[in-house]
């Protein structure tokens, strides 16, 4: 073992206090050993005792050394630590200090006695845009809004003096520059030594702040906006209760203010009827039933799930039925219903329903539904074995009623018709009104006897009949309305719609042949005759593709002289050879064909005039066409005139236009305004067939008329009739009188044509003349009368001039003079 002093490192390292009490205790030990033996003597058996008590001063020095030592040797260490602990408590400080300033919060440090700002962290600084030294030493209480510093005074004493730990709440800080911001702040003590210091961190909540109020103000909007949907929304918790509702739930169930407290209450409110409000609650717990067991089939977690639609007619509170489509969304809280309002979908749906399968000015079924009743009742019948029947009225001159009285009250008169018509129809049966002025009535229950059921038909008939037959009060008019019916049994013969239909309407219109006002049962003859009218029709058009119409001239014959002639339409078919202009100008009348046959008529005739203007015989020549009622009221008619006219280099001023008395009945203003445009030009007009229609003083006034045309009846008779010889007479005067141009039509005998020149009536045309011809036969006429100078009244005929041309009699006048 090295001893001390071979090794010094190993001695205990003392400082010279230590030993300078080392070597006094050693001394003073050793003294007392001396002192000691010197008092005991110098006896034998003490000599020991020296050594002893010298041994144990030795030893109690060693002691004393040992532990002045190892105090010494204690002492060095909790210098070093109490060093150590002072430089580490600094170095926290500026960590911490560090901390602060590179803490994205906000750090201030108060004094709690004085509540003065120590520090504050640059995060603080630009979060309220103060400098730091503009805040230190400045009241805790200055960084607070005035409103709160009374609050935060009080909790910051309750923090000091112990009552609470912290402080924590969200407030506003307001900025340097005048801004607010909104901050999360958290207070408490530092330090263990008093007085202790206030810690304040302070986060920014702005961008937070923001959001929740946005949300706040999208749950407010929402809110609104449930409240103005179009739609009901009522919640039902799973208790039952109605724990929301909006403005229009409300509406729906009647309600004013409140509704009923649980749904219970709701559906016997809102369904009277015990059984149907049973019906409709279990669809209604069957679909939200589905939709839960779809709600709890989903693996994910599902919070909403539809409850099918279903449609339910509510009886809200205020007594009013409301159709509603029902359906509902399963949420977390419960269910919420749904309530839409179908009242202006069943309304429009409704109204779509009158607009296309009624009649709009009768409220009656139109075309449409009769053609599906009328399906309807001829399945019934067949499945009965049974008869039924088809009635088919027309109202008989509704179009004078429409044109004396005006349109609404000839619509009055068909309301007040199909009135009757229901009310005199058995239970079950239709009443139709198919178009214009006709009406259907359908029977599906007339037996299983075919006789007995034509009879009950014809009953039934008969007994509309005399019902329609009772005079018409209408806007304190009264009216006598007469209708020709046709009848059409259905039943044991397969037969469609169409088909019933069109046999009533073959039997009205023979009725109405027959002379109107009365009943005719359809007749297998008429279906025929219908056949060829419309291969007439069809053969009319592709007749004039292939130029099978011409035009014949009948002269109009003046003071002896041939001065023009009427063009007459002729067609020439290649099976049947020359058709009466009676039977197919009328149908192309009721087809609208006519309009074709009259332009081609016109611009043939303006091409004619343009032809004879090269020939001095017949420059002068004019020429009168037959103008159709609808082919005038085109609304482009005069300019259709004007471009014929000019298309040929036809004179205006030899072009004559022959008009009906019936075309006068409809919009006068606008005919005569017509006829003063072509007027302007140079084209004449003549008033055809007058006296026969409704003759007017006051049209004839207002009319620019160049001639009246007596008629073929009142010639015909003039003779042997002394009404006809005065109305002729009355023509003639009146003519005169008004300045116009007399001529009459239908002449056949010279006394007719001596009787004419009595009574002043010079100009006149006829078969004593010629009937009508062709052109080449015309002109051949035309110049043979020339040829002997001049050509006197009642001296020659036609067969005298020119013979040829297709045979037509003089019965055949009526259906020949007659023009598209």
């Amino acid at each position: 073992m090295p001893s001390l002093d071979s090794n010094p490192s190993l001695m205990p390292r003392l400082p010279w206090p230590a030993w300078v009490v080392l070597l006094v205790g050693m001394g003073v030990s050793t003294a007392g050993s001396w002192v000691v033996f010197r008092a005991i003597g110098s006896s034998a058996h003490l000599r020991l005792l020296p050594w002893a008590v010298l041994l144990l001063g030795a030893l109690a020095s060693v002691l004393a050394t040992a532990l002045v030592a190892l105090w010494l040797q204690r002492r060095e260490p909790w210098h070093a630590r109490l060093r150590r602990n002072t430089r580490a408590m600094r170095d926290s400080d500026a960590r911490f200090q560090d901390l602060c300033e590179q803490a994205a919060l906000g750090v201030v440090q108060v004094d709690s006695i004085s509540l003065q700002v120590l520090s504050v962290n640059q995060r603080y600084c630009s979060l309220t845009g103060y400098a730091a030294h503009e805040l230190l030493q400045r009241s805790a209480l200055d960084l607070c809004m005035p409103q709160e510093r009374g609050e935060f005074l009080r909790l910051l004493k309750a923090l000091i003096a112990g009552e609470i730990r912290d402080i924590r709440g969200e407030h506003v800080l307001e900025c340097k520059d005048g801004s607010q911001v909104w901050v999360e702040v958290n207070v408490s003590l530092i330090g263990l030594q008093q007085p202790r210091q206030i810690l304040a961190w302070v986060q920014d909540i702005s961008e937070r702040k923001r959001l929740q109020q946005l949300e706040q103000q999208g749950h407010r909007q929402l809110r609104r906006l449930m409240q103005r949907l179009p739609v009901g929304l009522v919640m039902e918790a799973h208790d039952g209760r109605l724990v929301y509702w909006n403005e229009e739930f409300l509406r729906l169930a009647g309600n004013a203010s409140r509704p009923d407290a649980s749904s219970d209450q709701w559906w016997q409110r809102m369904f009277d009827n015990q059984a149907a409000r049973e019906r409709i609650r279990q669809r209604w717990k069957n679909a939200t039933g589905k939709a839960r067991a779809a709600l709890n089939a989903t693996s994910a977690e599902p919070t909403v799930c539809h409850v099918a639609t279903q449609e339910v007619l509510l009886l809200g509170n205020d007594g009013q039925r409301r159709a509603v489509a029902l359906s509902g969304v399963l949420l977390d809280e419960g269910c919420l219903m749904v309530l839409q309002d179908q009242s202006e979908r069943k309304a429009a749906e409704q109204e779509v329903k009158q607009l296309v399968f009624y009649d709009p000015v009768t409220g009656l079924p139109n075309r449409r539904l009769l053609e599906d009743r009328m399906q309807h009742a001829l399945v019934a019948v067949q499945r009965r074995n049974g008869f039924g029947g088809a009635l088919v009225l027309d109202v008989d001159n509704l179009k004078s009623f429409n044109e004396n009285f005006g349109q609404a009250h000839g619509d009055a008169v068909l309301r007040s018709l199909g009135e009757r018509l229901q009310a005199g129809v058995p239970a079950g049966a239709t009443v139709a009104r198919q178009r214009g002025d006709d009406f259907v009535v359908i029977l599906d229950d007339l037996g299983d006897d075919p006789v007995a059921a034509a009879s009950r038909l014809e009953s039934h008939a008969q007994h509309l009949m005399e019902r329609l037959r009772v005079p018409l009060r209408v806007d304190g008019v009264q009216h006598h309305v007469t209708v020709s019916m046709g009848i059409s049994q259905f039943g044991g013969k397969a037969l469609n719609a169409s088909e019933v239909l069109r046999r009533a309407e073959m039997a009205m219109y023979q009725a109405k042949g027959l002379g109107r006002n009365m009943v005719q049962f359809f007749d297998p003859q008429l279906q025929t005759a219908l056949q060829l009218r419309r291969s007439l029709e069809q053969d009319m058009r592709e007749g004039l593709e292939q130029q099978q119409f011409e035009l014949f001239y009948q002269p109009q014959v003046e003071s002896g002289q041939v001065v023009g002639a009427e063009a007459l339409l002729r067609w020439k078919h290649v099976q049947r050879g020359y058709v009466s202009p009676g039977e197919f100008v009328p149908l192309a009348e009721e087809t609208g064909f006519i309009l074709t046959l009259g332009d081609w008529v016109l611009r043939k005739a303006c091409q004619q005039l343009a032809s004879w203007a090269r020939q001095p015989a017949f420059a002068q020549m004019t020429l009168a066409v037959n103008v159709s009622p609808k082919q005038f009221h085109q609304r482009d008619f005069v300019q259709r005139v004007l471009t014929a006219l000019a298309e040929h280099g036809a004179d205006p001023r030899l072009l004559k236009l022959e008009l009906t008395e019936g075309l006068l009945l409809t919009d006068v203003d606008d005919t005569v305004a017509k006829m003063v445009r072509l007027k302007s030009h140079g084209i004449g007009f003549s008033l055809d067939d007058f006296g026969t229609g409704y003759s007017s003083l006051s049209y004839l006034k207002r009319l620019p008329l160049d001639q009246l045309k007596i008629d073929r009846s009142f010639v015909h008779d003039v003779l042997s009739n002394p009404n006809d010889a005065s109305i002729a007479r009355t023509i003639v005067a009146l003519a005169a009188s008004l300045g116009l141009h007399v001529i009459a039509e239908g002449v056949e005998t010279q006394e007719q044509c001596r009787f004419l020149a009595d009574i002043n009536c010079h100009a006149w045309q006829g078969y004593l003349m010629s009937p009508p011809v062709a052109v080449a036969a015309f002109e051949e006429l035309v110049r043979n009368a020339r040829a002997h100078e001049s050509l006197k009244p009642c001296m020659h005929t036609a067969a005298d001039v020119v013979a040829g041309g297709p045979a037509m009699s003089a019965a055949q006048a009526s259906g020949t003079e007659s023009v598209a």
